[in-house]
């Protein structure tokens, strides 16, 4: 064959496959880009979403009761739909078609979550999206008798209802070591002054904040005042009385038993909040009910609703007891028994319902099938830990394959819950700190008071429609090293336990620090349970 034919025959076999892989790669090529784009807008929007939820309820001073918390997670989810469908909008698709695409929407509260998505409707006798029912952190436990749930929170709390030796119970309160409380002091009248917890002493201690208040004209101003929190509000005392901030006005209390309560906590001119007292003295009562009737229970006791035993938990701790206090297993400290256990059982309620919700998505955009992904441990360690948002989009043709991706993102400023790490601590010089800023541990330096980290956010006071002032509750400035280089903090379980282990440059290893007794951690541990015990809880009414 000649030359001239080889080239020919080459020419037109090479020819059509080079044209197809090339034609292959650019598809691929824009998959990749589509991918990625919409993976940004997912996330853009996702964030915007948790953020509606936290300016909504850093805001609303109702936002921890039932129906005011949905109307903010509605909110949220519409900033959600309206941002994708922004971000997309160029991309031809509108939100209602959106939805097609977004098989659960997954909101982490405190002792529960919600899951936003289709659901059959028999009253119109049609498929609607919105919130699915509240699902409680639970889990069910049986040993001989006994035959209980468990519902577990975000932190160390836990509700506790159904039969214990053979009696029916319902109790809730917070689980801390109770070997740890010491020397509690009363006064005349028998109240409680003071007690130590792991050698802290923890007393009533003076609060303040600041505020803008309106007059009748609408007249802004500023003051400081000091506060106290009662029945889930804060009340503030100024020259003329005590007031709540009505809508940012001043409303003076005049009905005598909530005058009684605050004048009882009024000394030397002063309102005192005694909120951490009471927290450590109700989570002695409550613990050490638990160790005295639940502490031999163990993994091996949890059910099923078909009274089977579970055995997939995503920590298997045997024949560890889970409510067996001690220091071994303190319930503050992350990787104790409880915790891990706590952290096994939201879990697995999430995985299951996520799963069964995304399934049976009810799309009419296509054939595709809506499955749930597989999280990480990292994805995990957001979920359990924090107020979050999961989102989910699915099916959406991108090239040469449908886009199945989802987004996690943890709101920690919230009012919703109060994790070890979300109290800010207020040194002697007046700059702001993480409780586990080194500068603070490794200078002994004195620290004032320490506060949650939302009370450091920006307020807003409408005066008139289009008319805000801001302020800040407490306005310190931060301290550049913790509040960005996190190298530049130890470990809160560590802080927690009172001995941090630091590097001795001079000796180059490493060496423990007890600092049990040091102003940091009686600050810290005090303003940790001021804001767990002043949390609205939506088990409140279980008593002891």
């Amino acid at each position: 064959m000649k030359l001239q034919h080889l080239a020919i025959v080459f020419v037109i076999i090479i020819l059509p496959i080079s044209m197809v892989i090339t034609s292959y790669i650019q598809t691929q090529i824009d998959t990749i880009s589509l991918q990625t784009k919409y993976d940004l807008k997912l996330q853009t929007a996702t964030y915007d979403a948790i953020k509606s939820f936290q300016l909504n309820t850093i805001n609303n001073k109702y936002s921890a009761i039932s129906d005011s918390k949905i109307r903010d997670i509605e909110a949220a989810i519409s900033t959600f739909y309206n941002s994708l469908g922004t971000e997309l909008g160029a991309s031809g698709y509108s939100q209602e078609q959106l939805k097609e695409y977004i098989p659960a929407i997954l909101y982490t509260m405190y002792d529960g979550y919600y899951i936003y998505g289709e659901y059959y409707n028999d009253t119109i006798g049609d498929y609607q999206y919105g919130l699915k029912p509240y699902i409680y952190y639970s889990c069910r436990y049986k040993r001989g008798n006994d035959d209980f749930i468990v519902n577990y929170t975000l932190d160390n709390t836990i509700t506790i209802y159904g039969v214990v030796n053979s009696q029916y119970v319902t109790k809730s309160g917070a689980l801390i070591n109770p070997n740890l409380i010491k020397n509690i002091k009363r006064n005349e009248k028998n109240e409680v002054i003071s007690l130590e917890y792991d050698q802290a002493l923890i007393e009533r201690e003076i609060l303040k904040e600041q505020l803008i208040t309106l007059d009748d004209y609408n007249n802004p101003s500023r003051n400081e005042y000091e506060y106290i929190n009662y029945n889930n509000r804060r009340i503030y005392m100024d020259s003329q009385g005590y007031f709540w901030n009505n809508n940012n006005k001043k409303q003076y209390i005049t009905d005598r038993e909530t005058l009684n309560f605050v004048e009882n906590m009024t000394y030397n001119g002063h309102l005192h909040s005694n909120s951490a007292i009471e927290y450590y003295l109700k989570a002695y009562e409550f613990s050490t009910w638990v160790n005295d009737n639940l502490s031999s229970i163990t993994q091996a006791n949890a059910i099923d609703a078909n009274g089977n035993q579970i055995t997939d938990f995503a920590v298997n701790t045997g024949e560890e007891k889970i409510f067996l206090l001690n220091n071994q297993n303190n319930p503050l400290v992350s990787g104790s028994t409880f915790q891990e256990n706590r952290i096994s059982v939201i879990r697995k309620s999430i995985e299951t319902n996520l799963v069964t919700a995304i399934a049976n998505f009810n799309s009419s955009a296509s054939t595709y099938e809506f499955v749930m992904p597989v999280f990480t441990e990292e994805d995990w360690e957001k979920i359990v830990n924090n107020i979050s948002v999961a989102s989910f989009m699915q099916g959406i043709p991108i090239g040469s394959k449908y886009y199945n991706n989802y987004c996690i993102i943890t709101n920690d400023h919230n009012k919703e819950v109060v994790t070890t790490d979300s109290i800010y601590i207020i040194a002697e010089d007046n700059e702001l700190h993480l409780a586990t800023c080194k500068t603070l541990i490794d200078n002994e330096e004195n620290v004032i008071a320490g506060y949650k980290n939302t009370d450091f956010e920006r307020q807003t006071v409408v005066k008139t429609e289009g008319d805000e002032v801001y302020f800040y509750p407490h306005a310190n400035e931060r301290c550049y090293d913790c509040m960005v280089n996190i190298a530049e903090t130890y470990d809160i379980d560590e802080l927690i336990q009172g001995e941090i282990t630091i590097f001795n440059a001079e000796e180059e290893n490493y060496e423990k620090k007890n600092i049990k007794n040091s102003s940091l951690r009686k600050v810290y541990l005090t303003a940790l349970a001021r804001e767990k015990y002043d949390l609205y809880k939506t088990n409140a009414y279980f008593g002891i």
